[in-house]
């Protein structure tokens, strides 16, 4: 019976962790997505072609959404708009279980 107890340990231990999504980080160009911006200052992320249906990679989100407050939703916007009229490509790292942004930006 001793060995049941690392047994049972194991398999708990697995379970928990497997509830528990990682944050998915994907890269892509300014004109694959919309985005809404609500009175309550939360910003909604849509994925081209179909808003509301199309999914993001890395998980099964078809909107991601800001950490609420104005201030990182009007970030978002301005760095959004940097990115498309120079054309960059951008990243974005987001939580897959809440679909929430956890952080964005471009590299170089």
């Amino acid at each position: 019976m001793k060995f049941l107890k690392p047994a049972f340990f194991g398999l708990l231990l697995t379970a928990s962790f497997s509830a528990f999504s990682a944050p998915f980080l994907y890269t892509e160009t300014a004109d694959k997505v919309r985005f809404e911006q609500y009175t309550s200052g939360t910003l909604a992320l849509f994925r081209l072609p179909t808003p509301g249906a199309s999914i993001f990679p890395g998980g099964s989100c078809t909107v991601l959404t800001t950490p609420g407050g104005i201030e990182i939703a009007n970030r978002f916007i301005a760095f959004y708009l940097f990115v498309k009229s120079n054309n960059r490509t951008y990243f974005v790292q987001y939580e897959t279980t809440n679909c929430q942004i956890i952080s964005f930006g471009i590299d170089g």
